[in-house]
């Protein structure tokens, strides 16, 4: 009988055993799907910030390539001024001025 109650015992105790590795499987199971939402929603967030940075950087080289052509323009009109007064001088010491 002995025999019998120690394997009853045995019996008892591994059953709480598998019912403790079961329920912490299901926390773990539980907890990955809980970590794989977040990360889902990281990566979202990454994406959309990788594509606000990709508008802000066509911006940036939109902008810059307008203040480029604007740098040009301005030279060229500096450049203009320059010959005018150039030759206005130039003019001015031939004219006996």
């Amino acid at each position: 009988m002995s025999t019998l109650g120690n394997i009853g015992n045995l019996v008892e105790h591994l059953a709480g055993n598998i019912e403790a590795v079961i329920d912490d499987r299901e926390e773990m199971l539980s907890e990955i799907s809980y970590l794989r939402t977040r990360l889902m929603e990281r990566d979202m967030e990454a994406v959309k910030i990788m594509q606000d940075m990709r508008g802000e950087l066509e911006a940036a080289q939109a902008s810059a390539l307008h203040f480029e052509q604007e740098r040009i323009r301005i030279e060229s009109r500096l450049q203009c001024l320059n010959d005018r007064l150039t030759a206005l001088v130039v003019d001015k010491k031939y004219c006996g001025g």
